[in-house]
Formats: C-alpha cells, sequence, structure tokens
C-alpha cells in the first residue's frame, strides 16, 4: 500500500508512524465507558467515607484527585492506535513480523520528520526541547524545571515515537538505551497511598498519551 502511494517523502518520519484500526478503536471506548463507570463509583465512595472518617481531609483529598482524573477520563475518546515498528516494516517488507495484514478502514498516518523530546507531567515547566545526542531523560527533566512535588519520580515512563511505552521497571531503563527523536517523557501524578487512585492514574496518563 506504501508503494501503490508512491512511497515515503524525504520529510517523513517513518519512527513516528500512527497505524489506526475502527474495530480496535471500538474496543477501546468499551474499556474508556467501564472505567469511567467504575470510577465514578470510587469517587462516589470516598465522599461517603469523608462524611463519616476522622480522617476525611486525607480522604477529602483522595476524591478530588479522583474527580480531576474522572474529568480527565471523560474527555478521552479512544483512538484505535496499533502500535507498529514502520522503519523495520520499510527495511524487510516481506518479514511477517512487522508486516500487518490490512483491514477495511485502516489508516496509517505518517507525521514529518520532528527534532523534538516533549516531557510533560508533573514538571515544573512541561515542554518540548531541541533533540540533543546523548542527554538523558533526567537531564530534559531538569531541562523542564525538575520535578514539581506531585511528581511520582518512581513512576516516570518514556512513550517512543510510534507509541510504545516503557517504563520504569523495564529493561530499557537498565541498560540505559538513549533518548530518540520524538520520545515523550511523562511524569505521573503521585497519587494517595491506600486507595485505588493509583492505578487511575496509570491509565487514565496512558489514555492521554495516545492524543
Amino acid at each position: 500500500v506504501i508503494a501503490r502511494a508512491g512511497g515515503l517523502t524525504a520529510q517523513a518520519f517513518p519512527k513516528g508512524g500512527i497505524f489506526l484500526r475502527e474495530e480496535l478503536k471500538e474496543r477501546e471506548q468499551q474499556q474508556i465507558d467501564a472505567l469511567r463507570q467504575r470510577l465514578r463509583g470510587d469517587v462516589a465512595s470516598l465522599s461517603l467515607q469523608a462524611a463519616g472518617s476522622l480522617e476525611g481531609a486525607s480522604v477529602l483529598d483522595a476524591r478530588s484527585a479522583g474527580s480531576s482524573l474522572l474529568a480527565t477520563l471523560n474527555s478521552t475518546e479512544a483512538t484505535g492506535r496499533l502500535v507498529i515498528d514502520l522503519p523495520a516494516l520499510l527495511e524487510d517488507p516481506g518479514n511477517l513480523k512487522y508486516d500487518v495484514l490490512l483491514k477495511d478502514g485502516d489508516r496509517l498516518l505518517v507525521p514529518r520528520f520532528t527534532q523534538a523530546v516533549t516531557v510533560i507531567g508533573e514538571v515544573q515547566f512541561p515542554t518540548s526541547h531541541l533533540y540533543v545526542d546523548g542527554l538523558d531523560r533526567d537531564g530534559y527533566i531538569e531541562r523542564s524545571g525538575g520535578l514539581t512535588p506531585n511528581g511520582a519520580k518512581k513512576r516516570i515512563y518514556l512513550v517512543r515515537a510510534n507509541g510504545a511505552v516503557l517504563a520504569n521497571s523495564s529493561k530499557w531503563f537498565r541498560k540505559g538505551n538513549k533518548i530518540e527523536v520524538g520520545d515523550t517523557i511523562v511524569v505521573p501524578l503521585d497519587t494517595q497511598r491506600g486507595f485505588r487512585l493509583q492505578a487511575w492514574a496509570n491509565i487514565t496518563s496512558d489514555r492521554c498519551r495516545r492524543h
């Protein structure tokens, strides 16, 4: 299909290729709707706990964080993105390890080349920085002013340009692989302990990343 379209231009950024599929979008939307319903129940439960607990202030803080996450989830829409390795596919088009069997309605979006690395989340100045060869994750975070008091340092994760996610616990951090052009460094919110809101923060951050 790429060959039929005349191939990629000289300005193309294959690493940032976005592959979208309608049936995946429908499945994701169902999951988002289910998560939204469960989170509403959690926030309602926290409201009841705040009313009858001696530690009402901390419960109210957790409820406030949950309400914020719910608002974010309410504005999130499914994308139907499938993570693919477009450079590998182009290099070896006959290799079934990388190729994708196409279906009606599939879309492949190939952006222009970028020179940026983006830092978002709980940092002092969320923004994009000009890529510097050899600069590590913490170096880019430092260029964004460092973490805020609410930043979860142990839960920082990296989103590759193709949508792949590398977490703190992954082998990538232990191997020390370098930051690449088009990467996004995400610093999540350090949510209250003892509540399920930490899991909701992970889920919501992942959904927002896809946009």
